[in-house]
């Protein structure tokens, strides 16, 4: 079993302000620690904290987690993470930093101290110093991660000879050191899962697959009381499957020949391939997928190719016969000239989503526009072969993306609607991975 308790969580600190760039702090009312408002009785308007929100960042160089506030720029918090070199990723409520070291088989936590509790009569925000929690999470292999609706789920590969397993956990689940639920497979697999209401839609690798550890088909598990069931093993298969992603009404997932699109809103949840595109690059295949849960179309990822996805558009060749510009159900994003891609992604709101070339540009598309190109800005250099290649977060709290640089020695803020270079802030030492955390409504992440 990956959970491994070491520890209870630790109790946050006093909280301290966090003033907005430009902006005069203002004084909130305090609640104490059982939760009770200390705001006059009659008082049940919510208690907001004004906040651009806080990253964290790996420096490679100490071995350490830094919690950087984006309000003054000033570095908080860092702390010490011994072993090789983590996955930073935000959880669900964008809380914590999941620091993920995949050989270490250890997923790691760390509190940015930014949160909002519900107190019933008002909801009311923190801004606390940041901590290294001492509640981790162990197992064989974890690798990816993902989230949909306020929980995440961490996908353990598992080395040969022993099972893959999933733990899915919530902001909540994590603050209280505990899991929402854990299940082990049958065997190991470079796979993944994602939690929609109560059903687990998780990867399957039949015994006889011995080629690959990549799964190719899925199972779907109800959730009730910790434990998980199987409901289903889908038939239709879905041959090296990687990359998933989720909106309001589908899951998809990438596979070799397609992707399969799995209805939520449908009962039963039926599963319908999809072909790959002619436009798509001989020997390409769909491996990553990311969705926003504002939009009814989904982005695939096939090497240097953007693919739109459209499960809803579906329809059959005699009906293109007739209605031969009908939407078909993926269909190429173009980028310009021969760039290659880096790394892509959706503002918070999903009216912006942006690529990041190999030139050194973030291109950003209007999606609201039928994706029409905005405007193309330089954030770094050109990224060579052996160059090392950037990261971008989006904000989960304004139009704001975050690059850091080739070298890890800056991150630069720009405009995630127009593209404006915003600000650059110098960091000191070398990062290589970033997360954004804070008070946020930021889209599902996946992979």
């Amino acid at each position: 079993m990956p959970f491994d308790r070491t520890s209870e969580h630790l109790h946050p600190h006093p909280w301290k302000l966090v003033g907005t760039a430009g902006a005069v702090a203002v004084l909130l009312g305090a609640c104490s620690s059982d939760g009770s408002s200390s705001l006059p009785a009659d008082d049940d308007s919510d208690v907001d904290i004004e906040s651009a929100g806080r990253l964290a960042l790996y420096d490679s160089e100490a071995a350490a987690v830094e919690v950087l506030d984006l309000d003054t720029g000033t570095a908080l918090q860092r702390f010490a993470l011994p072993g090789e070199e983590p996955r930073l990723y935000a959880s669900p409520d964008r809380r914590y930093a999941l620091a993920v070291q995949r050989d270490d088989g250890r997923v790691s936590f760390v509190d940015s101290g930014l949160y909002t509790e519900d107190h019933v009569e008002h909801l009311h925000d923190y801004a606390q110093d940041p901590t290294m929690l001492d509640f981790t999470l162990s197992g064989s292999l974890p690798t990816h991660y993902s989230d949909h609706e306020g929980v995440g789920a961490i996908f353990f590969d598992a080395d040969e000879g022993v099972t893959s397993s999933v733990t899915v956990l919530s902001d909540a689940d994590i603050g209280a050191a505990r899991v929402l639920g854990e299940l082990a497979l049958d065997n190991n697999m470079h796979g993944a899962a994602k939690l929609v209401d109560d059903r687990l839609f998780v990867t399957y690798r039949d015994p006889a697959i011995t080629a690959t550890t990549l799964p190719a088909a899925i199972e779907r598990h109800v959730l009730a009381d910790g434990a998980f069931t199987l409901e289903q093993r889908y038939e239709e298969p879905c041959p090296l499957l990687h990359g998933h992603a989720a909106n309001a009404s589908f899951i998809v997932f990438g596979c070799g020949d397609g992707v399969l699109a799995v209805d939520l809103t449908r009962e039963g949840y039926p599963a319908t391939k999809l072909a790959n595109p002619g436009s798509m690059a001989e020997d390409g295949r769909i491996g990553t997928v990311i969705a926003h849960p504002a939009l009814d179309e989904l982005v695939g990822v096939a090497g240097d190719q953007i693919f739109l996805i459209d499960p809803d558009a579906d329809v059959d060749e005699a009906f293109r016969e007739f209605y031969p510009d009908a939407d078909r159900p993926i269909e190429e994003l173009p980028l310009p000239g021969d760039v290659s891609r880096i790394t892509q992604g959706f503002n918070v709101d999903g009216e912006t989503f942006h690529v990041l070339g190999s030139d050194g540009m973030l291109h950003l598309y209007d999606v609201m526009a039928d994706w029409a190109p905005v405007a193309s800005v330089a954030v770094t250099a050109a990224i060579g072969e052996e160059g090392t290649a950037p990261i971008v977060v989006a904000s989960g709290a304004e139009d704001r993306l975050f690059v850091l640089d080739t070298d890890g020695q800056a991150v630069i803020e720009v405009d995630g609607i127009d593209g404006t270079l915003l600000r650059t802030i110098d960091l000191g030492y070398t990062a290589t991975r970033i997360a954004w955390l804070g008070l946020s409504d930021e889209q599902d992440s996946d992979d």
